[in-house]
């Protein structure tokens, strides 16, 4: 007999009853109760102020307070141990609070849509791998917290990391906006975090013995399994496809902002402000704003164009905006602004 070594909170040698007791806390953290579903508005409505009034600190707080994370671990250890009863207990749990969510954000949206959409709103519409892959680390951390008393506090960490609630509230107030493309890409990034966070508790629980007693229970949790892992690999590759593009688009912006900054300062007063990508119907749309003295001609941006189409190697439509500003020193002007003359060239 080994003594056991001290300031290790965690052991995946488990006895029956410590994984009975886990049993017991997962079934209680993923029942579906009166004080899950309460609990679920108030964090919703702190995401929704929080997301709206673009407060990180709210959003954190609605985080804290959410418990759509403990169906998330009903439904891994009920994978894990091909538990069916455990598994459509969590699941109707999970819906039901999922639904409830997003029900809430959307009249929160209808109450506010002649509000602008912050940043805090938008970033959660375009999830990548990385959301992925956070949500498989939080997963396994929350594992964890349930199998250790030792590690009780860190779950909040693991809230904060695994957000739930702020994306599907952002869903439902896309949708209120009748934005449908940005409310899926929020739901999207819900998806992968519930997916992951399931697949990696599950992996967890499996590893300190929490498995099926007989083989014929494992078979019956087969089907449930191979949905959980085919989709993980789905939103795995879709979303490592996503940051791929996300990074050339980067890339891109940076190498027009770059050229356009150096070409324009060839121009007396002129100064380029902002550079901004978008989808166009034959290829990506640069909106560049430039402070100038003088518009920017047309020749002058058709060179332009053709300089940044080389450097990005695809057709890239340039939209310059000139903004007309005056530079002036206490001597008086040194570039002053300037306005299209009406004159015809052809005139004498």
């Amino acid at each position: 007999m080994t003594d056991a070594k001290p300031g290790f909170g965690f052991d995946f040698q488990r006895t029956e009853d410590q994984r009975s007791a886990t049993r017991k806390l997962v079934a209680s953290g993923s029942a579906l109760t009166g004080s899950y579903l309460a609990m679920n508005a108030a964090a919703t409505l702190l995401a929704g102020f929080g997301l709206l009034q673009n407060s990180p600190a709210v959003i954190i707080g609605a985080m804290l307070i959410a418990m759509l994370f403990g169906p998330l671990v009903g439904i891994a250890l009920a994978l894990a141990e091909a538990n069916l009863a455990l598994l459509g207990r969590s699941l109707l749990s999970e819906i039901v609070g999922a639904s409830w969510v997003l029900a809430i954000g959307y009249v929160i949206g209808a109450a506010s849509r002649n509000l602008p959409l912050g940043s805090e709103i938008l970033s959660r519409t375009s999830p990548n791998i990385l959301d992925l892959l956070i949500g498989l680390v939080g997963g396994m951390a929350g594992a964890f917290t349930y199998m250790s008393t030792a590690l009780a506090s860190v779950i909040v960490g693991v809230a904060i990391a695994t957000a739930l609630v702020p994306p599907l509230t952002s869903c439902g107030i896309l949708l209120a906006h009748h934005l449908p493309g940005l409310a899926a890409g929020a739901f999207f990034l819900f998806l992968a975090n519930f997916t992951a966070i399931v697949i990696g508790a599950m992996i967890v629980f499996w590893l300190s013995g929490h498995r099926a007693y007989l083989a014929v229970y494992s078979h019956k949790a087969f089907a449930p399994r191979l949905i959980a892992l085919v989709l993980l690999a789905v939103l795995g590759v879709h979303l490592t496809m996503t940051l791929h593009r996300t990074i050339a688009q980067s890339l891109m912006e940076s190498a027009i902002r770059k050229t356009l900054t150096g070409e324009l300062g060839k121009i007396p007063g002129a100064r380029l402000i902002t550079v901004t990508l978008a989808p166009g119907h034959s290829g990506t749309v640069a909106w560049a704003v430039v402070r100038t003295p003088l518009p920017v001609s047309p020749e002058r941006v058709a060179q332009l164009n053709d300089l940044i189409n080389h450097i990005a190697g695809s057709t890239v439509d340039l939209h310059v905006r000139s903004v007309l500003t005056a530079d002036t020193t206490r001597e008086g002007y040194v570039y002053e602004p300037q306005s299209w003359s009406t004159k015809d060239p052809g005139e004498p």
